[in-house]
């Protein structure tokens, strides 16, 4: 899937969205484990590996340059877009973890000056964790336990 084929694949995630906000009564949708749709679970799997894939490149990027405005945009975009589609399938942890790395990334984006090599080093254990967190949507276990740790070094450098 090309960076291209996002919207139409957002739009219809949209839909989704709103359909399980129909059912399950408004607000965040977060779907159970067990009422996900098979298939709408392999289309944000399969988005997951791209959108992945999408954050190494930019990863690698900004790990180059820390002060790289536009890796630093394809950061945001991709944590944005997994923390949007992540609890379509009910998979809140992997949401709430990428809420916070879209968080660091925008304000890095504000404040450039901060980004340290600790910061670029964690949002790369980060992206390397995406894979676990894919298995455990599709195998409906927990998140990977490497991520708390991950999202306690990312809530301290936002404070």
């Amino acid at each position: 899937m090309s960076i291209c084929d996002y919207p139409s694949l957002i739009a219809w995630l949209q839909s989704q969205l709103h359909r399980f906000r129909s059912l399950f009564g408004g607000g965040r949708a977060r779907a159970p484990q067990d009422d996900v749709d098979p298939e709408l679970r392999e289309v944000f799997l399969a988005e997951l590996a791209d959108v992945t894939q999408s954050l190494k490149r930019a990863c690698i990027d900004w790990h180059a340059n820390p002060y790289d405005k536009a890796a630093l945009k394809n950061l945001r975009r991709g944590f944005h877009t997994i923390k949007g589609s992540a609890p379509l399938i009910g998979a809140s942890a992997l949401s709430d973890f990428s809420r916070q790395l879209e968080h660091l990334t925008a304000q890095l984006l504000e404040k450039p000056t901060r980004a340290t090599s600790e910061m670029v080093t964690t949002v790369e254990q980060a992206i390397a964790l995406l894979p676990d967190f894919a298995t455990a949507a599709r195998t409906a276990r927990p998140p990977p336990p490497q991520a708390g740790a991950i999202s306690h070094k990312v809530r301290l450098f936002l404070n």
